[in-house]
């Protein structure tokens, strides 16, 4: 691999061994670590580490001789420094590798080359702020004496950029397309390597002979059927084109506002507040229930925090059809005594929003069969619970007293354009928090004190984080038409419509309805706040008669 510019998708062991490599050949080689967070960032650092001091079992043949290289010191016994500021280590011969946060202003002015992982969704300015990395001309020295000798040429320094596919709206595909462009050109200061499945499937071997890949035609077959457009761009390396200018949610807003964190499958402090939102299906669409923590912030107000999505698929169908309704309905109610929380009152932590469409069955097959009290699995009783406001309950509130009033019934007919607007509104003003999953079996969080720590998952954990992710992708190809008649309709963009469904972000404009509506009762009830006004104090003049 040469050049001054590479592209690499998208093996990041890959660009940890290239990198490895070269520092222990070169001296004087320093590489910067650029991602979308500090902790992902922090992740790349941990492989190669993890390489270098022999812990990834399946590679067998690994050595001690980069490990070898690494400076040790008094703070550190490997030499693999982890500060919260910046993970960083040394070899001895000048070479380094340090990894950098996402404070574009803290990171400005350093020079070396650059490791860009994961780089598809990075914005412009991101780039912009890091590539400047290379401009200096590596070879370049200064004396006041007299040179007696030619100085060898040291090595240029390089952009690389390792990841799979991402959205042709983002400046990591026109480099993709110019880079190959110049490389077939003939230019040597560009390099581009296509890593698709198959190439790794087919074609992986070790001095040029094949060994078994990693990867197996049942684990791609199982990603296209899960998610289809994922795997598109993660598997084969193709490019998608969302929304567009049309769309409700830009992918830039998606990522500006998640973060690596664990999804909170359960109320474990029994005081945080949820709403739970939940799109009805039986036969022909997707059955979602979404749940969103509400949190009250001093400065903004209320904003909400996605934790969990809950697809209700029968897995026993080949075309994945949802659940029975009695089956959907046994899920809602352990949803919401999860949610409610241990030592909390009955239905004081949550509330219901539940999508009142005619083909849905959310009224007959849910709402009325809340409204009774009735024993969970473990033998305790519950009330029920209903609409406080519908019309169709006008006479059912008087026969069922004690039924608590969280539940909000929603008709898509009157509220659908409303409630996309809303998640318009809400997302640009940052007012909606998802996470950042890229598949893995852990996530590297960080902890209180600043400093990082990997944290396994459960296999709910990871089903939340890959029904978050399926969410955003929904989200991001929703889009907003306008009528010859100046009338606003909301739909998936139009070569999706076939191939997927809208259910789970439907559920997320039913919870920034829900926001708004809660952010307008705050701002009304809310006493104002008295702001002192100055008095200035004079004496009263003498005034002469």
């Amino acid at each position: 691999m040469c050049g001054k510019k590479m592209t690499v998708t998208h093996n990041t062991t890959l660009a940890a061994v290239f990198l490895m490599t070269k520092m222990l050949l070169i001296p004087d080689y320093q590489v910067y670590i650029s991602t979308n967070s500090a902790a992902q960032s922090i992740e790349v650092f941990k492989k190669l580490e993890d390489i270098a001091l022999q812990r990834i079992p399946s590679f067998a043949s690994a050595n001690d001789l980069f490990a070898g290289e690494v400076v040790k010191s008094a703070n550190s016994e490997t030499g693999f420094i982890h500060n919260p500021a910046g993970h960083t280590m040394k070899l001895y011969n000048n070479s380094g590798l340090t990894t950098l946060s996402t404070n574009l202003n803290a990171i400005r002015g350093k020079r070396g080359s650059v490791l860009y992982d994961e780089c598809a969704w990075q914005t412009e300015e991101q780039m912009a702020a890091t590539e400047h990395f290379a401009d200096l001309d590596s070879s370049f020295a200064l004396s006041t004496s007299k040179i007696k000798y030619i100085r060898p040429k040291t090595m240029p320094l390089q952009l690389l950029y390792a990841s799979s596919a991402g959205d042709v709206e983002y400046p990591y595909y026109s480099k993709y397309v110019m880079f190959s462009k110049k490389m077939l050109m003939g230019d040597p200061n560009y390099f581009v390597c296509d890593l698709n499945a198959h190439a790794i499937k087919n074609y992986s071997s070790v001095n040029g002979v094949l060994i078994e890949s990693h990867l197996t035609d049942e684990s791609i077959k199982k990603a296209m059927e899960d998610d289809p457009d994922s795997a598109e761009r993660e598997l084969f390396n193709r490019f998608r084109k969302g929304g567009g200018e049309n769309a409700v949610v830009s992918m830039e807003s998606l990522i500006r506002n998640s973060d690596l964190r664990l999804p909170l499958l359960c109320n474990d402090t029994g005081k945080k507040k949820f709403i739970l939102c939940y799109d009805p299906a039986r036969n022909f669409d997707g059955s979602v229930l979404s749940v969103w923590q509400l949190i009250e912030d001093k400065s903004i107000g209320y904003y909400l925090q996605l934790e969990n999505v809950i697809s209700m698929v029968d897995p026993g169908t080949s075309k994945k059809t949802p659940l029975p309704m009695p089956a959907q309905l046994d899920i809602i109610k352990d949803t919401m005594i999860a949610y409610n929380g241990a030592r909390a009152a009955e239905w004081e932590n949550i509330e219901l929003y539940i999508d009142a469409g005619a083909g849905g069955g959310g009224i007959s097959a849910v709402a009325d069969q809340l409204m009774a009290d009735w024993t969970d699995r473990h033998g305790n009783k519950h009330r029920g619970v209903i609409d406080p406001d519908h019309k169709q309950y006008e006479t059912a509130r008087k026969t069922y007293v004690d039924a608590m009033p969280i539940v909000h019934l929603i008709n898509p007919k009157g509220f659908k354009a409303l409630m996309y607007s809303d998640l318009e509104k809400v997302v640009k003003l940052n007012l909606m928090k998802f996470t950042e999953y890229d598949g893995k079996d852990h996530i590297t969080v960080e902890l209180p004190n600043g400093e990082f720590q990997e944290a396994k998952l459960s296999q709910e954990e990871q089903m939340a984080l890959a029904q978050i992710n399926l969410l955003k992708n929904e989200m991001s190809y929703m889009c907003r038409y306008e009528s010859a008649g100046g009338g606003i309709s909301y739909d998936l963009v139009r070569d999706k419509r076939n191939t997927m469904h809208d259910d789970r972000s439907y559920t997320a404009a039913m919870a920034a309805y829900a926001l708004t509506t809660k952010r307008r009762k705050d701002l009304l009830t809310k006493p104002k706040e008295k702001k002192s006004v100055p008095v200035f104090n004079f004496r009263a003049p003498n005034i002469k008669k």
